[in-house]
């Protein structure tokens, strides 16, 4: 079998399964990579987790320690000619219902994940073509998902704006031992002996569970590790997200964003980024950014804005035709 009938057979496995442990989930993925013969790299759990969170299929709290399946969601994407795209749980009777309107009425399109070396692949993402909007609603209903207009537009109105969360302890006894600063200089966290200063740190608590807390004004605050991490670029002014519109007639609203792989979305703000195109973000070669495709200025601003980050507009791509530069 594919390493895509891998990734389906997973999230096959998940919406029925409905909710579990996140570490399980974790253990889930590399055992059954091992046993599919796939060598991943460290972290590569990790790294499926949160883009199957991404794009809709999962919800993860790591705090917790729990997964679970999101329901099923037939949703518009932005800007696309009659494109719409079907996220969350693939359940057997989900699955049954895609292939009999695929043979029947609905033109599906179905586009297989290409992983890079060392990653777990992900499910394929299905997009319907559709004529007129108002036919999704009873396509969502006989598929068994929830019709939702666009999603990405959805979530742009509810993005959380980055700041410090409750007061919290600072590090102490035996966990001090554990403590580590962010040095925006070097993109990551580095080992220090003390924490007078304001900042990002994170060390061990006293069940070896890895706590993150930003400090200002000599108190701590609990804070997720990629909203710190915007927090500490926001105090130094450092901008680390781009957005480039593209070339296309009349697509001058849509484009490219771009935001360095240092600085890791949020959960919501990548979800919202990812269901604009349904496809996990694109990572060059020779950049070491992550680039989310079909974003429209005002969601890129609105995401930006979200992270106290200065979007930058890069200059639109020079159109070509006929193999000669307009």
């Amino acid at each position: 079998m594919s390493t895509n009938e891998f990734a389906g057979i997973l999230l096959r496995w998940l919406s029925e399964s409905r909710s579990g442990k996140a570490s399980a989930l974790r253990g889930g993925v590399c055992s059954q990579a091992q046993a599919w013969g796939m060598e991943l790299k460290e972290y590569a759990d990790w790294d499926w987790m949160r883009k199957a969170a991404a794009l809709g299929f999962i919800d993860v709290d790591l705090r917790a320690d729990r997964w679970s399946v999101a329901p099923p969601v037939l949703t518009r994407l932005p800007h696309t000619d009659g494109l719409a795209l079907l996220t969350g749980a693939r359940t057997a009777r989900i699955s049954m219902r895609v292939k009999e309107a695929a043979q029947e009425w609905m033109e599906l399109i179905t586009v297989p994940h290409r992983p890079e070396a060392g990653q777990a692949p992900l499910p394929d993402t299905l997009l319907f073509q559709y004529e007129d909007p108002r036919t999704l609603q009873e396509a969502a209903e006989f598929l068994g998902a929830r019709y939702a207009p666009c999603a990405a537009l959805q979530l742009m109105e509810l993005l959380p704006q980055a700041a410090p969360g409750p007061e919290s302890a600072p590090p102490g006894g035996s966990t001090a031992d554990t403590l580590e600063k962010y040095e925006l200089r070097l993109q990551r966290f580095v080992p220090v002996a003390r924490d007078d200063e304001d900042g990002l740190y994170r060390w061990r608590g006293a069940d070896y569970a890895r706590l993150t807390r930003v400090r200002r004004n000599g108190v701590f605050h609990a804070v997720e590790r990629e909203t710190g991490v915007y927090l500490e670029l926001a105090r130094h002014r450092t901008g680390a997200m781009r957005w480039r519109p593209e070339s296309g007639k009349g697509r001058a609203g849509m484009g490219r964003l771009l935001v360095d792989r240092y600085a890791p979305l949020p959960a919501l703000h990548e979800r919202a980024a990812v269901l604009c195109s349904g496809f996990p973000p694109s990572v060059g070669k020779q950049t070491q950014t992550r680039a989310y495709a079909n974003v429209s200025r005002a969601l890129a601003e609105a995401i930006a804005a979200s992270l106290q980050q200065n979007l930058e507009t890069m200059p639109r791509p020079v159109a070509v035709t006929g193999g000669r530069t307009k």
